[in-house]
C-alpha cells in the first residue's frame, strides 16, 4: 500500500464501509472483496510490450507507425490491463451499475504502476463528463479513479482542470479519424492551473486514445509543459476480444 498517511486514511474509510456493507467482487461477483485476488490474477496486464508513446500493444516495444506519422499531443499513454473478462466487468460495474467503491479498489495497483513509470508529474486530473452525462450518472467514474491516485502519488488533484463544453456522440463504431474529429474542441481548460505544469490525465478506458489526445492538445495549448495519460483498461481490436462489445465510448 502507498506509504503516505493521507492515502492510508482514505483507504481505511473504504475498509470501514466494506466491514459495514460486505462487498462482492466487481469482476466475478464473489463475496468478500470489491476486487478479489482471483480476478486480479486473471487480468491481462499490458506492461511494457507496447508502443512507448501511445501504449498500443506491440510485438516489439518500439514507436508505432501511427505515432511516427502523427505525433500525439500527449507525451505518453499507458493502460494497466486489457478490457477483457474481469476488467471489463469491473469497468461496467463502476460505470453503469453505480458501484463507486470500484474506483478506490482499482486505483491501488495503478498507483504502483505509475510509480514504476517514474513520470515527472505536477498535477492529476480526470477526463471530465459533459453536464448532461454527469446529471444522468451522478458521478464521474474517471474522477473516482483519479482522486485516490493523486493521494497515493502525493500530488495535487484538480477535478475541474478540464471541462467538457459540448456533448459528443458515442465513439463506438467510429473509425480512428472519425473518433479524432468527434472530440475536437469538446474540452476547455482552467488556464490559471495549467501553465508550466506537467499533467497526468486519468480515464477508465481508452480505445483509440482520441479523447486523451484531445485533452492533451487543449492542455498543451493552454501552456502545459507535458501531458501524460493513464487508464485502467484498454479496449483492443476484435482479435484480442472475448466479447462482441469489445470497444466502448470514452465516457
Amino acid at each position: 500500500m502507498p506509504g503516505n498517511l493521507a492515502y492510508q486514511a482514505y483507504h481505511q474509510i473504504w475498509v470501514g464501509l466494506d466491514w459495514l456493507f460486505p462487498p462482492d467482487c466487481g469482476g466475478c461477483g464473489k463475496k468478500g472483496a470489491r476486487w478479489c485476488d482471483a480476478c486480479i490474477s486473471k487480468s491481462q496486464r499490458i506492461g511494457d510490450q507496447c508502443c512507448p508513446i501511445c501504449g498500443n500493444i506491440a510485438l516489439v516495444p518500439e514507436e508505432c507507425i501511427r505515432c511516427r506519422e502523427h505525433k500525439p499531443a500527449y507525451s505518453q499513454l499507458r493502460s494497466w490491463a486489457l478490457y477483457l473478462g474481469p476488467i471489463r466487468n469491473m469497468v461496467h460495474r463502476l460505470k453503469y451499475k453505480g458501484d463507486i467503491s470500484i474506483g478506490e479498489a482499482v486505483a491501488f495497483p495503478l498507483i504502483a504502476d505509475l510509480k514504476r513509470l517514474s513520470w515527472e508529474i505536477d498535477v492529476v486530473a480526470p477526463v471530465p463528463l459533459s453536464l448532461a452525462r454527469m446529471a444522468e450518472r451522478g458521478y464521474n467514474q474517471a474522477a473516482l479513479i483519479a482522486f485516490p491516485i493523486a493521494i497515493g502519488l502525493h500530488l495535487p488533484y484538480q477535478a475541474r482542470l478540464l471541462t467538457k463544453v459540448r456533448d459528443t456522440r458515442s465513439q463506438v463504431g467510429l473509425s480512428y479519424d472519425d473518433r479524432l474529429m468527434n472530440v475536437v474542441d469538446a474540452y476547455s481548460v482552467d488556464l490559471a492551473k495549467v501553465s508550466g505544469k506537467r499533467v497526468l490525465i486519468i480515464d477508465d478506458v481508452t480505445t483509440s486514445g482520441a479523447t486523451l489526445n484531445e485533452c492533451a492538445r487543449v492542455l498543451r495549448q493552454a501552456g502545459a509543459v507535458k501531458v501524460f495519460g493513464y487508464t485502467f483498461a484498454r479496449a483492443t481490436h476484435h482479435r484480442f476480444a472475448d466479447h462482441s462489445d469489445n470497444v466502448i465510448d470514452g465516457n
